[in-house]
């Protein structure tokens, strides 16, 4: 495109270009008034130039204020995400390093908010700062106390999760003081400019006024001034409060309308319905073709979209390439229909660039509102949710809200544990750790080494790494724990035979879920895993949970009839939490029962959980089982089950997890099977 052709279009695009040469108009003027005019005129030709500056300023420093605000939500964001690794991280130097970071991030806050109040200069933005800054001192108690107790050893899990919220719930109050910071900073711009924008029209009138004796030409120059004023000062204000690039409004102005929406529904429980609208495969053209293509792209379908609702509605760019779209006085039947018609009105839009074709798509998230009283974050946050759930559910579709915000945000991220779950099975984003299991009698030893392998998932973002408590259970809700079971056997038994003859005396338990135990190909893929990687199966015991063997103990049993030829073993996990399963563990054949920690935990101080715990033990003893006991903490629960006569103990009171490959390089460096002193069996 030529270079003329391109100051053209961006001139006329450019809301505050000016349509009339003022100065030529007025320099002619000048040659023909008398000397009162000229004086008027000039007067009153500079004041609208320093007008005119005085107005861009103003618009500058509302963007720089903003600016300094969004800095100093993010440093809270960050804070609070802070907060969740450092409760989330168990190695103490890993938990200092998030500590000076979390320190660094109120540094930078401090930072943003020194400019930010420089910058400020009215009341009501120096008393949003006064109670921001109240809001800091009193959540300062709470921080100390978060700090004290994620770095106090003798803390319990309760207490510093508590502590913790305590925190996060404080930062939370902040981050809603920061956005009336926002929303007031951009009230003061526009009372501002249209106040200015009064005070200069009467300034002109009265300049006019003084001029009414001068000739007629002079009136007319002035007459333009006032029209050339008068319309940048509209142009302010519209810029002020829409997009520039589509001419839609803002995200500031979209939500003042939802807001006003919502106000009214107080007053009549009308139906009404929110959309967001996110592009698909936008990032395509913008990294194809530049920026400029994407912009086009984004003004081309402003226009479509426009054309797909009615003049009542409210649609306005909310995002780089999202957009919102407010349905008012529709039902939530046919806001389904307007939603599928966007969607398809944006599937079929070609976008054509420099010989290129590009086709984008629409994931939109829809909530309904105004039969129940909702506030303006909450109905926000739902249809965010609603839209990442689109984005989930294979992009380019409508998702409709039917639940709370609440269950929407949980179910969100949920779905995102989906994706990054199957983003660390691809890339190699787990880990495998290992915990040692021994004997509690010498005489049990037989020089092998036993460990339980345990997962954990490395942090996208390189924050350490995540506990599968975090992400195991969306794995579960939605299907894919047995695509995670495939991953840990296969790296486990890799991991074997990177130790070459030293697996022969070495004994790794992997735990596996009930639909794979069920499975005939996971089966298969063991079997043919064992076969390729030439691991001993007397090296591998399967450990499946006791609530998975209840509720179908046919899932055990087909894992032991599986894998029991060759040679491989069997436990049963967290056993007694069901007690319903001693009639059905005649017939399964495990080699090992693993009680369940909550017995363990407290045994030293609760007589009941030692009453079944000895039950639980003899009865296993009689069925021909071996019994191991997990979270042994401390010696003094060590010493109570050797009374009881448990066989095997795990837990951090012997052995704290850690890397399989540290494991290794022990079992390596040493040349022995046994990488501490006492021998482990299982």
């Amino acid at each position: 495109m030529p270079k003329v052709q391109e100051k053209t279009s961006s001139a006329a695009t450019n809301p505050l270009s000016r349509r009339y040469d003022v100065r030529t108009i007025t320099t002619l003027g000048f040659a023909s008034v008398i000397g009162i005019l000229l004086v008027s005129v000039i007067g009153g030709y500079h004041t609208t130039s320093r007008h005119n500056e005085a107005q861009s300023l103003l618009v500058s420093s509302a963007g720089t204020k903003t600016m300094l605000a969004y800095t100093m939500r993010e440093s809270i964001r960050e804070r609070i995400d802070s907060l969740r690794t450092m409760a989330a991280l168990t190695d103490p130097f890993e938990r200092d390093a998030e500590k000076m970071r979390y320190f660094d991030l109120a540094a930078k806050y401090s930072r943003a908010r020194r400019a930010l109040v420089e910058k400020l200069s009215t009341r009501q933005e120096l008393d949003i700062v006064e109670q921001l800054d109240a809001n800091a001192k009193q959540i300062g108690r709470s921080n100390t106390l978060a700090l004290a107790a994620l770095f106090d050893g003798n803390a319990s899990a309760a207490e510093v999760d508590g502590a913790v919220q305590a925190a996060i719930d404080g930062h939370l109050s902040l981050l809603g003081n920061l956005d009336e910071m926002v929303r007031t900073i951009h009230r003061t711009a526009q009372n501002r400019i249209q106040q200015a924008g009064t005070e200069f029209h009467e300034l002109v009138l009265a300049t006019t006024a003084a001029g009414m004796t001068a000739l007629a030409v002079a009136i007319g120059i002035a007459a333009l001034v006032v029209f050339n004023t008068g319309q940048r000062n509209r142009q302010l204000s519209h810029q002020a409060s829409h997009d520039v690039l589509t001419g839609l409004l803002n995200r500031q102005a979209f939500e003042a309308a939802l807001g006003l929406t919502l106000e009214q529904c107080v007053l009549a429980k009308d139906n009404h319905a929110l959309m967001f609208i996110d592009l698909d495969r936008f990032k395509l053209v913008n990294d194809s073709c530049g920026h400029r293509a994407g912009d086009m792209l984004l003004k081309e379908l402003t226009d479509k979209i426009s054309h797909s609702i009615r003049q009542s509605d409210v649609l306005g760019r909310i995002g780089g390439d999202e957009f919102g779209v407010l349905l008012r006085f529709t039902s939530a039947k046919d806001a389904s229909a307007v939603a599928e018609k966007i969607r398809r009105t944006v599937e079929d839009f070609s976008f054509k660039w420099e010989n290129q074709v590009f086709k984008v798509g629409a994931s939109i998230g829809m909530v309904p509102f105004g039969s129940d009283p909702i506030a303006l974050e909450e109905l926000l946050s739902a249809a965010d949710a609603c839209c990442y759930s689109a984005k989930e559910e294979g992009r380019n579709r409508v998702h409709q809200s039917d639940i709370n915000p609440e269950a929407m945000r949980r179910r969100s991220g949920e779905m995102r544990w989906v994706n990054r779950i199957s983003d660390a099975i691809q890339n190699d984003r787990f880990v495998l750790y290992g915990q040692m299991i021994k004997p509690i009698k010498s005489t049990l030893n037989d020089g092998r080494l036993a460990l339980e392998v345990l997962l954990r998932m490395k942090d996208a973002d390189g924050l350490g790494l995540i506990p599968p408590g975090q992400f195991l259970p969306a794995a579960e809700r939605y299907g894919i724990v047995p695509d995670i079971d495939r991953w840990v056997v296969r790296r486990s038994l890799r991991w074997l035979t990177e130790l070459g003859p030293a697996a022969q005396q070495l004994r790794i338990s992997i735990n596996i879920c009930g639909p794979a135990a069920s499975d005939p190909q996971f089966h298969s893929f063991v079997r043919d895993l064992i076969k390729e990687t030439g691991v001993p199966p007397a090296s591998l015991c399967f450990e499946i949970t006791e609530s998975s063997a209840i509720r179908s103990l046919d899932n055990a049993a087909a894992l032991v009839d599986a894998l029991g030829d060759l040679g491989c073993q069997f436990a049963l996990d967290d056993f007694g939490s069901g007690l319903s399963s001693f009639n059905q563990l005649r017939y399964l054949k495990v080699d090992y029962l693993k009680i369940d920690g909550s017995f363990i935990h407290n045994i030293d101080r609760d007589p009941i959980n030692r009453a079944m715990v000895e039950s639980i033990n003899s009865i296993g003893k009689k069925l021909g089982k071996r019994t191991v006991a997990e979270f042994v903490e401390n010696d003094r629960i060590r010493k109570i089950l050797q009374e009881i006569d448990v066989d095997y103990a795990q837990g951090f009171g012997l052995h704290r997890p850690e890397p399989l490959s540290n494991i290794q390089s022990h079992i390596l460096r040493s040349r022995e099977v046994v990488p501490i002193s006492q021998p482990i069996v299982a």
